[in-house]
C-alpha cells in the first residue's frame, strides 16, 4: 500500500496529473516502469485520464525483444494501448559524438515528443524513483557540479508537453514490494550490476553504506534535492530579472554592463553568466571569466570555436566569430 499511497498523494496533491490529461508512459519493461504502468491503470479508475505505454528497443541488447514482449502483454491484459519503438542509438551516438547513454536518452525524448504531438498528449511520465534521485545527487557531488537539485519531478520540454516523474518520492524497496505483491512481470537489465559505470558504483557500493549509517538516507537526500530545486527556481527567477538590466544582445555579440553587473551578489553574477552561455560545455569557463572581470583583464579568451570573451572599457563582450 505504501507505493500506491505515496504515488497517489504525489500526483493528486501536487497536480502532476489532473482530470483530462493525456499521458504517455515510457515503459522499459524493468521493475520501476512496470510498477508505474500498473499504478496508472489503477489511477485511471479514479481519475478521468487517458494514457498509453511506449517501449523502446535501442538495438543494443538481445533482451530488448523480451522486454518489449512483456510490456506489450501486460498492456494488453489491462486494455492499455502500447507502442513498440525501435531507435538506432549506435548510429545516433556516432553521428553526434555522444556517449551511448546520452544518445539513447536524447533519442527517447525526441521520439516521446513526436508521439505526444501525434496523439495530442500533454504529459510524458518516466519511472525514476527516490534511489535514482539519490544516486544523481551523489554523482553531482562527486563531480563537483554544485547542483544538488537531483532529478526534477516536473520539467517542460516545450510549450505543450511536460515530463513528470510520479515515482520520484518512492524508494526502490517499496517498488520491489509492490511488484512482488501484485505479481507483475519485469525484466532485469544485467548492465545495472556492472561496476564500470559510476552510477552503478554508487548504487552497489556507496548507497548501502549510507543506508547502514542512516536508514533514512534516501529520504533525506530527496528532501535536500527538493529544497535545492525550490531555491534554484527562485534564484533563476531573480537572476533573469537582473540579467535584463545589465545585458544587451546584438546580432553577433552579447554585451554585459560591468558597472551594473558588479553591484549584484556573486550568486546572481554566476547565474547571469551561466544563462548568457547556457550550453553545459561553457560552464567550466565561468570562474575564469569572473576572474578576468574582477582583474579588468582585457586579453581575448576563447570559449569555443564559435565564441570569444573580451573586456572593452566598461563592457564584457561575448563575441560570436
Amino acid at each position: 500500500m505504501k507505493t500506491w499511497n505515496i504515488f497517489y498523494q504525489n500526483v493528486s496533491q501536487n497536480g502532476f496529473v489532473i482530470p483530462g490529461d493525456k499521458i504517455i508512459l515510457s515503459v522499459s519493461g524493468g521493475m520501476d516502469s512496470m510498477c508505474m504502468l500498473h499504478l496508472f491503470w489503477r489511477l485511471a479508475k479514479k481519475m478521468d485520464i487517458v494514457f498509453l505505454a511506449v517501449n523502446f528497443n535501442h538495438n543494443l541488447r538481445k533482451e530488448s525483444v523480451k522486454e518489449a514482449e512483456i510490456v506489450k502483454n501486460l498492456s494488453a491484459e489491462f486494455g492499455i494501448d502500447c507502442l513498440l519503438e525501435e531507435i538506432g542509438v549506435k548510429e545516433y551516438s556516432k553521428k553526434y559524438s555522444l556517449s551511448v547513454e546520452t544518445a539513447g536518452r536524447n533519442l527517447r525524448y525526441l521520439t516521446l515528443e513526436r508521439i505526444s504531438k501525434k496523439y495530442k498528449c500533454n504529459k510524458i511520465a518516466t519511472a525514476h524513483n527516490a534511489n535514482d534521485n539519490a544516486e544523481t545527487v551523489l554523482m553531482r557531488l562527486l563531480r563537483g557540479s554544485g547542483n544538488f537539485a537531483g532529478i526534477p519531478q516536473k520539467r517542460k520540454i516545450n510549450r505543450n508537453i511536460v515530463v513528470i516523474r510520479p515515482l520520484l518520492p518512492v524508494k526502490r524497496k517499496f517498488i520491489e514490494e509492490y511488484v512482488r505483491n501484485h505479481k507483475l512481470p519485469f525484466c532485469t537489465d544485467k548492465s545495472n550490476f556492472s561496476d564500470i559505470y559510476t552510477r552503478n558504483k554508487i548504487r552497489l557500493s556507496l548507497m548501502p553504506v549510507f543506508e547502514k549509517i542512516n536508514p533514512m538516507a534516501v529520504e533525506h537526500i530527496f528532501a535536500l534535492s527538493c529544497i535545492q530545486s525550490r531555491e534554484n527556481a527562485y534564484l533563476e527567477e531573480v537572476s533573469a530579472k537582473f540579467l535584463k538590466k545589465c545585458v544587451k544582445k546584438q546580432k553577433n555579440q552579447i554585451l554585459l554592463d560591468l558597472k551594473t553587473f558588479l553591484r549584484y551578489n556573486k550568486t546572481i553574477q554566476f547565474r547571469i553568466l551561466k544563462n548568457l552561455l547556457p550550453q553545459k560545455k561553457y560552464n567550466s569557463h565561468i570562474n575564469l571569466i569572473m576572474r578576468k572581470i574582477v582583474l579588468s583583464d582585457t586579453s581575448v579568451y576563447r570559449l569555443s570555436a564559435v565564441w570569444i570573451f573580451k573586456i572593452k572599457s566598461d563592457k564584457a563582450c561575448f563575441i560570436r566569430n
